[in-house]
């Protein structure tokens, strides 16, 4: 999917928390977003996913033809800290929860997907009993194996140590063909190690 954005502004109340962003995704591509905490990567990404509406300006999705942005949500997968998984789901539950609304590709299997992220012996938990660390990547795991043309990650590597963080890269890296992928992050180094275009820094746009 390709996106562009015209002139994008956003503000709360008289408070403007960034203005005249113009920037293009296309597919095949990983972009970062940056900035200082509170510069607004969270709300552009929610602007992008289609989840929020921008206060100034204009954003154009397409695939083949023009997308409407009510029909985003069909062509994307997301993972960030404000979205959680059904704590009362087990980990088995919420995989074939989540396969029913966004199917995964079809080289991924749902136990193959536990296993590569080493909760098959958890898998009759129900996720309220893990830890942070296994919820972040069983999200992660959902949203980058999802086929969908759009990926969104939101400071994808909180809560993830070391070893679960070059997993991510690695997992990103072998299944990022064909998507428009972007990652808001505060840690550049660990998160954006994959981006393949010049960050957008967020913080520039601060009226």
């Amino acid at each position: 999917m390709e996106i562009t954005l015209e002139n994008i502004g956003k503000r709360y109340d008289a408070d403007w928390i960034f203005r005249e962003i113009n920037a293009t995704f296309k597919p095949n591509n990983v972009y970062g977003l940056i900035g200082f905490n509170g510069s607004g990567k969270s709300t552009l990404l929610q602007i992008i996913s289609g989840f929020v509406t921008p206060t100034e300006g204009t954003i154009d999705f397409r695939s083949t033809n023009e997308v409407l942005v009510e029909d985003v949500y069909k062509s994307l997968s997301m993972a960030a800290p404000y979205m959680s998984l059904p704590t009362e789901l087990t980990v088995e539950e919420a995989v074939l929860n989540h396969s029913n609304h966004k199917q995964l590709v079809a080289s991924t299997h749902p136990k193959d997907l536990i296993d590569s992220i080493q909760l098959y012996n958890h898998r009759n938990k129900t996720l309220s009993k893990l830890s942070s660390g296994m919820r972040q990547r069983l999200a992660l795991a959902l949203a980058i194996h999802s086929n969908c043309s759009l990926l969104l990650l939101d400071e994808p590597c909180a809560n993830l140590d070391s070893k679960w963080s070059e997993w991510f890269n690695r997992c990103l890296e072998e299944q990022k063909e064909n998507k428009t992928v972007i990652i808001s992050s505060n840690s550049q180094k660990v998160e954006l190690e994959n981006v393949t275009e010049p960050l957008l820094n967020v913080s520039d746009f601060t009226p």
